[in-house]
């Protein structure tokens, strides 16, 4: 996970806006081609924009065609008093991720889509990405694990991140640890220079083309060394 910055502008953003202040409905948020009403796909777009081009919870690489659109809060949760929370918060662009379609663990699904199974035991995850503080106790190991500050201890943020979102399946933890093996090389080849792990770092967190898959990972383990 990497945080992310809300950026707020654009077309299909104002839109949204429109109406979230209406309170309308997520449901009618529909895109009509014939009509050349794209706004759903739009508000893809945007989002996709400011995470510039990867999934807000694992990290791949995902473009319009194989993204969709979640919701921080679920559109059904409700909360011990009855309101109707996910309801009141389905059009709030704020609540608005940009995620893969959980496809890429072999034998179960992960991100939004194993989030789904949990939404009645566990409507609200426990950390959002759009939180900088909490992003920054996101960290890996050289195995490729995701955990939350501290692995040994058993949290709701890695229970989150381990059951609910399921980020330690086999293949992604595979994905993540080749990256780390890859950055460990290069640091080895440049005697751990400091200058080399800035450069290296730049590159890594370049705004000016998307961000290639996995990229947190990369810029944990080169932080070490600056």
């Amino acid at each position: 996970m990497k945080y992310i910055q809300k950026i707020k502008s654009g077309k299909a953003y104002n839109e949204l806006l429109k109406i979230h202040k209406s309170k309308g409905s997520y449901e009618d948020i529909k895109d009509d081609k014939s009509k050349n009403f794209t706004l759903r796909t739009d508000i893809l777009r945007d989002l996709l924009s400011e995470q510039n081009g990867i999934c807000a919870y694992c990290m791949r690489s995902i473009r319009v065609e194989n993204a969709t659109i979640e919701h921080i809060i679920g559109q059904s949760y409700i909360d011990n008093r009855g309101n109707k929370i996910g309801r009141k918060e389905d059009t709030n662009y704020d609540n608005m991720l940009a995620v893969c379609q959980g496809d890429f663990c072999f034998n179960s699904t992960h991100c939004d889509k194993s989030r789904s199974e949990y939404q009645d035991k566990n409507p609200l995850l426990s950390f959002t990405p759009l939180n900088k503080q909490e992003m920054r106790k996101i960290k890996f190991t050289q195995s490729g694990t995701i955990y939350y500050n501290n692995l040994d201890e058993n949290s709701k943020m890695n229970d989150d991140l381990t059951k609910v979102l399921n980020l330690n399946c086999e293949e992604i933890k595979e994905s993540r640890a080749k990256i780390l093996k890859a950055i460990k090389k290069s640091l080895v080849k440049h005697k751990f220079n400091k200058k080399f792990a800035q450069k290296e770092l730049e590159y890594w967190e370049n705004r000016d083309t998307p961000y290639r898959a996995y990229c947190q990972v990369a810029i944990f383990e080169l932080r070490k060394y600056i």
